[in-house]
């Protein structure tokens, strides 16, 4: 018997003691694994043995680290970019109300999620990846930042919040996933946000996963995109404000009250345990265009090569057209305004740069061009 063999039997005939950390993302892991069986006809019960599954992973975490934590950021992978949970939607054409008693008439874009290979996904952003989740108590709600990764443009956050007896700090239903994302609501006394040194903030839409998420427990996908891009060493955090009251009493009072309660408002800074900044590309066409890529957000300077005047370049509304086109002839049609298409997380206009953080990961290798408008930018 070589070793090898020998480490594997002496291991398996251990009792194995599972973290309740360990336990929920293994049994989390297995979950998204048996929805997929379920569509390939082939049917394993992959529950039925955490002894020798928890074994069987601290074997592969000893020969094939990579494989390992690409099952630990499962619940990353999927809840970003996958389409395990996450619905694709057609156009809905509905009303709104007007705020003058009237109905207006809107359209919400269509959305389309794809399937994750989160082995291509680990290749692409694992090594940035953060995989130490952060546990923080706030008053009766527990906030777990499960995985967090970012580029100069934008960032990924996924987490969890919990209450027992129910979740209030927080509201989300699939309604908000296709328009606005989730609130704070005016029950909450605290706020938590990311941001970068004092002056860079970051604008976020929260998606609730409504299949996973019970009343007690939010499972939390938040598309970032920052005000200004990051530099070289600058490293986001999280920022935690506790009110002395709620937010709808905060907010109900005068002027002079407010300043009184903003006084009492504490502030707590986490920081992150950040891998560094997942690699930015650029194509500069001088004044005929520019643009910053990555494989989880594009940002385009709309002041070049768009035609638009000044004015026009700070409103993202002039972005008609976005496509990333691949080397092999298929394509990610990230928005199309004329066909009610947003296949996004997320968008931000800042200054005069569209950002938008993307819905599915981009293999940068593979991009043949990405065209804005009518503005083809090739990929050299």
């Amino acid at each position: 018997m070589n070793r090898t063999e020998k480490q594997m039997k002496d291991v398996l005939s251990q009792e194995i003691r599972v973290s309740e950390t360990v336990n929920q993302r293994l049994q989390e892991t297995y979950e998204i694994l048996e929805k997929r069986q379920k569509t390939s006809g082939k049917r394993y019960s992959y529950k039925k043995n955490l002894h020798v599954a928890a074994a069987v992973a601290a074997i592969v975490c000893c020969a094939v680290p990579t494989v390992v934590y690409a099952s630990v950021k499962t619940g990353f992978f999927e809840g970003m970019f996958g389409n395990t949970t996450k619905k694709s939607t057609d156009v809905i054409h509905t009303e709104i109300d007007d705020g003058k008693g009237g109905k207006v008439a809107v359209d919400i874009p269509s959305k389309e999620y794809v399937a994750v290979d989160e082995e291509k996904a680990d290749e692409l952003i694992g090594q940035w990846v953060m995989d130490e989740p952060i546990v923080k108590k706030i008053g009766d709600h527990t906030l777990t930042i499960e995985s967090f990764a970012y580029d100069k443009n934008g960032a990924l956050l996924y987490f969890t919040l919990g209450r027992e007896g129910g979740v209030k700090a927080l509201a989300g239903n699939e309604e908000t996933n296709l328009t606005k994302g989730a609130v704070f609501t005016d029950e909450a006394d605290f706020y938590f946000s990311l941001n970068c040194k004092d002056d860079i903030f970051a604008g976020e839409n929260i998606y609730i996963d409504m299949e996973k998420s019970t009343d007690e427990m939010l499972y939390c996908s938040e598309y970032i995109l920052w005000s200004d891009s990051l530099k070289e060493g600058d490293i986001p955090q999280l920022s935690i404000e506790k009110y002395p009251c709620t937010r709808g009493e905060m907010y109900a009072v005068s002027e002079e009250e407010f300043q009184e309660i903003s006084a009492e408002i504490q502030t707590e800074t986490v920081a992150l345990p950040v891998k560094g900044q997942i690699p930015v590309k650029s194509i500069d066409l001088g004044e005929g265009g520019y643009l910053e890529y990555s494989p989880v957000s594009l940002s385009v300077d709309m002041s070049k090569g768009m035609g638009l005047s000044a004015e026009e370049a700070q409103d993202p509304y002039y972005l008609q057209y976005l496509e990333i086109r691949y080397k092999d002839g298929s394509s990610y049609i990230v928005s199309d305004r004329e066909k009610c298409i947003e296949n996004n997380g997320y968008v931000f206009g800042v200054d005069t740069w569209y950002k938008t953080a993307l819905n599915r990961l981009v293999d940068t290798d593979e991009i043949a061009e990405i065209i804005v408008n009518e503005v083809h930018f090739p990929v050299e």
